[in-house]
């Protein structure tokens, strides 16, 4: 008989009693000073050992012997096979490890493989209401501590969600949901596809889209998520997950936050990679069925990809999701459109879904080879158009020094109406490896985005101007790009690629190209004066900046002519600075120095605007006339002659100036109205009355109001009262205050008042 001590408790209290145990005949009797107790030791069930831990005992009754004399256990017991087995297993380090591999691999199977068919089947009957109560919770803590109110305009939320409604509708989706906009500092851009079909997407995503068809392609994916309902599955899968684990490792307790912890659970999962190809899929077919080019999706998540950041923990809209390589190409759909030239054609192209902002006639080439080469442009001559700007390119790679050549003709695309984006795009088709008819497509993006971005402030600029502006950038970039690789020497490309980095804010890439341009064309003076621009405290550079890029440039260049230009620059700028503050007499004297130094017609119509302002309106008006015999494609000297056309003395002189005007930009209604007023005063009824009517079918009201009088009064027209009648209820709608009065008066000589 073997005898063992132990710790005995009788399952009812907590007291331990100091015991001797022994088997014999069967029987297991336990022996100490208050206990005497006596079992069947077949109903006896002993633990594992497991080295030299204690080793329990446990008694029929609820009751346990609890003892360290792992020897005596196994002596007094036996060992059933799968204890023998076990331990043999856990003897032997190769075994145990293969153990362990064994339950790793059946735990990946069942989480891997068999939860994601078990959470679908459960998703699809979880009620409604549970799920959108979850929804709604999930919001709620996202508005407490990372969301702000959205600061979109209510027009734009409600324009964005009228154009998904129609995209959804038109690709058949059925499925309800509720888009929210917010704004979200911390988490960036991003979109969010909550339980209940609740879609939240950030304002900093929508103000990264360059365009409506970015937005509506990413709401598209997350509909995807909505309609397989990925955010409801992921959240069974981790909790699931978590269930699993706890119940391996025996850490239940842990589970009862689970519940609690679901909105923040929802907030910080990462779809599976299959969810995301699922919704991308989904996305692509939505938009296709739409009419809507899926190129827009790959577009808008490239532009993520690179310029979104990971901001403290929280993961980016392309958290988990497939390479964007491959979405790109889901995106593309196969098309066999993954060519460079291929590319260079479509990536570039307006987008047909949304109507651009409407700019402003574009000026009236007058400069004789710009106006060739808009006309060739106009009559689709591609071929003529190679081979001029070729010759211009080539003579440019001969010498340099004909770089004011190159970039005139080049200046030709500045000329070109909003209309001709489709000629373009036929050019590159026709010509996908020409430099010039990428150059030149570029060339006209950028001035296109320089129109839709006005010349208001930032402040006052409205924001689909600054998104029309950014879409035309972008294609510039892109086409100027691509063009880089397709001659030795792209000056026009990196001149233009320079002013694009200084309009968008980045000097260093202004200045990286500026040091690629020099080396092509050293001695460029328009160079060297965009460069200078760059370097202006405006665009976040100095004047102390300036100062030792004319030191440089003094030394590098033999022209004194040029070097006067640049340094003309720098009073130039500080009288911009005096002007803007209203210091007019310090502004003149600066703009006086600059203008010893170079007479740029730019500066003299600022100096006009400096003279006007102190009521010396005959030098203004000498400024400006002087300024235009200079250049006439400068639109704030345009529209500085007709200020100062107005109070000049003479009929003939503001004629004389207003014409020039009205030569380059004949959508000028201020012009033609001060040209008008001015036949009249002459007495040239006949002149008068044709600039009013051409004032008036632009829109103008005063140019309404005097068409309706002269047609009333048959004064240079033959007499038509009910034209006349016409023409004065046009300018009444626009609120011109002498236009209802007339209207008034008329209608009571006819009768009909």
């Amino acid at each position: 008989m073997s005898v063992l001590q132990a710790g005995y408790f009788d399952g009812k209290t907590s007291r331990r009693h100091p015991v001797s145990v022994m088997i014999a005949g069967g029987r297991l009797k336990i022996i100490g000073r208050d206990v005497n107790e006596e079992f069947d030791a077949r109903g006896v069930r002993r633990s594992l050992r497991i080295a030299n831990t204690p080793r329990w005992l446990y008694l029929p009754g609820g009751g346990a012997c609890v003892t360290s004399d792992n020897d005596a256990v196994d002596r007094m017991t036996r060992d059933r096979s799968y204890e023998i087995t076990l331990h043999r297993w856990e003897s032997r380090p190769a075994y145990a490890v293969l153990a362990i591999a064994m339950v790793v691999a059946a735990l990946w199977l069942l989480i891997d493989r068999v939860l994601p068919v078990a959470v679908e089947a459960i998703a699809a009957r979880i009620p409604v209401e549970a799920e959108t109560a979850l929804g709604r919770e999930t919001l709620a803590g996202m508005e407490r501590y990372f969301l702000q109110p959205s600061k979109l305009s209510a027009a734009r939320q409600e324009r964005l969600r009228a154009r998904f409604d129609a995209v959804a509708r038109a690709g058949g989706e059925s499925t309800p949901y509720q888009l929210e906009f917010r704004s979200s500092p911390v988490i960036g851009p991003n979109a969010f596809a909550l339980p209940s079909g609740i879609i939240v997407m950030t304002d900093e995503l929508v103000k990264l889209a360059r365009n409506d068809p970015e937005v509506i392609a990413v709401l598209a994916h997350e509909l995807g998520h909505v309609r397989h309902r990925h955010t409801m599955r992921r959240l069974l899968e981790s909790s699931a997950t978590a269930l699993i684990i706890a119940g391996v490792t025996g850490d239940i307790a842990s589970t009862t936050s689970l519940a609690a912890a679901a909105p923040t659970l929802l907030l910080q999962t990462k779809y599976s990679r299959d969810h995301e190809r699922e919704a991308d899929a989904y996305a692509v077919e939505m938009m296709r069925k739409a009419g809507i080019e899926p190129r827009h999706f790959a577009a808008i998540l490239a532009r993520l990809e690179g310029e979104t950041p990971r901001r403290g923990g929280w993961p980016t809209f392309l958290a988990s999701h497939p390479p964007t390589e491959e979405r790109e190409m889901l995106a593309r759909g196969g098309a066999g459109t993954t060519g460079a030239e291929e590319d260079a054609v479509r990536e570039s192209e307006a987008d047909a879904e949304e109507a651009p902002v409407r700019t402003r006639p574009v000026l009236v080439a007058v400069e004789p080879v710009q106006r060739h080469i808009v006309g060739l442009l106009e009559q689709g001559d591609y071929g003529e158009l190679e081979r001029l700007l070729g010759g211009y390119q080539r003579a440019f790679e001969a010498d340099p020094a004909l770089s004011p050549r190159l970039e005139n003709a080049y200046l030709a695309f500045r000329k070109v109406p909003q209309e001709a984006e489709p000629r373009f795009n036929e050019w590159v088709r026709k010509f996908p490896s020409s430099y010039t008819a990428l150059a030149a497509r570029g060339c006209f993006h950028y001035f296109q985005g320089l129109e839709a971005r006005g010349t208001q402030y930032t402040k006052d600029t409205p924001e689909e101007n600054i998104r029309a502006m950014r879409s035309y950038l972008d294609r510039a970039r892109a086409d100027l790009g691509r063009s880089l690789e397709l001659t030795q020497r792209p000056y026009i490309s990196r001149l233009t690629l320079m002013s694009i980095a200084r309009t968008t804010g980045s000097r260093r890439d202004e200045s990286a190209h500026y040091l690629e341009a020099v080396k092509l064309a050293p001695r460029s003076i328009e160079l060297r004066l965009a460069h200078m621009t760059a370097l202006e405290p405006r665009w976040g550079g100095s004047y102390a900046q300036m100062e030792a890029f004319l030191a440089e440039s003094r030394s590098q260049l033999n022209d004194p002519g040029a070097v006067a230009r640049l340094a003309a620059r720098i009073p130039a700028d500080r009288a911009d600075e005096r002007q803007r503050a209203k210091q007019y007499a310090q502004a003149l004297k600066l703009y006086d120095e600059a203008i010893a130094l170079h007479e740029s017609a730019y500066t003299l119509c600022e100096r006009s605007y400096v003279l006007s302002q102190l009521k010396r309106d005959a030098e203004a008006f000498a400024d400006v006339k002087q300024a235009l015999s200079k250049s006439r494609d400068i639109r704030y000297c345009l529209e500085r002659a007709v200020a100062v056309a107005a109070s000049a003395g003479s009929a003939e002189a503001a004629i004389e100036l207003t014409s020039l005007v009205i030569e380059v930009d004949p959508g000028s209604n201020h012009a033609l109205n001060q040209r008008g007023w001015r036949y009249q005063q002459q007495g040239k009824a006949e002149l008068a009355f044709q600039d009013f009517l051409a004032s008036a079918r632009l829109g103008d009201g005063w140019g309404q109001l005097m068409t309706g009088k002269y047609y009333w009064a048959g004064n240079g027209v033959k007499e038509d009262r009910e034209e006349a009648l016409a023409w004065l209820r046009k300018a009444e709608a626009q609120g011109h205050p002498d236009a209802k009065l007339s209207l008034e008066q008329a209608l009571q000589q006819l009768g009909r008042k």
